[in-house]
């Protein structure tokens, strides 16, 4: 069982200033990627949208942190023989070389120079480029591996749904092993991930960015309008208050608690700190203190907010309670 804090280099919790750049990460060519219909691979259902961003599984009822990306070029056998390519310049912190868990073969990159540090997720890959280690820098448009169709063994991706799952997005918590072992239902499992757990990491839509170019993360996080807010009673910051400064306003050495926004899918976008005595503070621990009304059914389909819609859902449950890991 991996036990125990997971020390962030100090790099990752340093400032981060230049726009981020992004180009495709496939070998597909640029023409085949101006419309879902040119590159995305749908799931069995056949539905387009089941390969974008969103509520887009299972009718609207599950989500979807990526895109998939279809594969054009085949080996004699039908196997997929794309590269999968680094979406921006960053370093290689996570190489998951077994079909052991929802994503398969994959590998996690960081990107610390950008206005709001993110990781790239590159899943599903036949197999890593033997080459790449962790730790090691790579630059934007260098292959990482294959494209592929691996997955858990006891749900196989079918030789013609290959496709690469690439995410952006932001790390919840460097302590998310803590959080993880303290659960019941994991107390049999192992964490084989670490902190590049899925459950600990919350991506926003990739196609904007990828059709951007060159983007302002900062901008783009603070344009996501918050659906929901909670509360969190801690004078220590959680370590995603350091880690992203920017997405963060008030005292942090004179907090007594936290108020956190979210998106409706879960991505913590803004957090304040809040002084003693600020009426807005719980007894203890945490609560959901506002709620966007108008984004309500996402929010539910999403398990952010129960099916009533009135108390927090599983989503919102899980994703506090590993930002609160961190400010014990």
């Amino acid at each position: 069982m991996i036990r125990g804090t997971f020390r962030l280099p100090l790099w990752l919790l340093g400032p981060a200033l230049a726009a981020a750049e992004f180009s495709w990460p496939t070998s597909m060519q640029p023409g085949l990627t101006r419309r879902p219909e040119d590159f995305a691979q749908p799931t069995v259902s056949g539905r387009l949208e089941s390969a974008l961003f969103g509520m887009t599984r299972e009718n609207g009822r599950r989500f979807h942190e990526g895109v998939d990306i279809r594969p054009v070029y085949f080996d004699r056998r039908g196997e997929a023989t794309d590269a999968a390519l680094a979406a921006a310049d960053g370093e290689v912190m996570h190489l998951n070389q077994a079909a052991n868990g929802p994503y398969g073969i994959y590998a996690v990159l960081w990107h610390a120079d950008a206005q709001v540090p993110h990781y790239t997720l590159y899943a599903h890959l036949a197999r890593i480029s033997p080459a790449l280690k962790v730790g090691a820098k790579v630059a934007r448009g260098m292959t990482l591996g294959t494209v592929g169709r691996t997955a858990e063994r006891a749900d196989p991706i079918p030789q013609s749904r290959a496709h690469l799952h690439f995410e952006v997005g932001l790390l919840l918590s460097g302590t998310f092993n803590r959080w993880h072992d303290a659960q019941k239902e994991n107390r049999a499992t192992r964490n084989l991930h670490g902190v590049w757990n899925g459950q600990n990491l919350i991506g926003l839509d990739p196609l904007p960015l990828l059709r951007a170019g060159r983007v302002d993360l900062l901008e783009q996080v603070r344009r996501m309008p918050a659906a929901l807010a909670c509360v969190l009673r801690s004078p220590k910051a959680p370590d995603f208050a350091l880690r992203y400064p920017a997405l963060t306003e008030g005292d942090l050495g004179q907090a007594a608690g936290w108020r956190i926004e979210f998106t409706w899918h879960g991505l913590p976008r803004r957090w304040t700190a809040l002084a003693p005595g600020s009426p807005e503070l719980p007894a203890s621990g945490w609560k959901l203190t506002a709620l966007d009304r108008s984004q309500r059914d996402l929010l539910i389909r999403r398990k952010m907010l129960t099916p009533a819609g009135d108390r927090p859902g599983e989503t919102l449950v899980r994703q506090m309670g590993i930002l609160a890991e961190s400010a014990k």
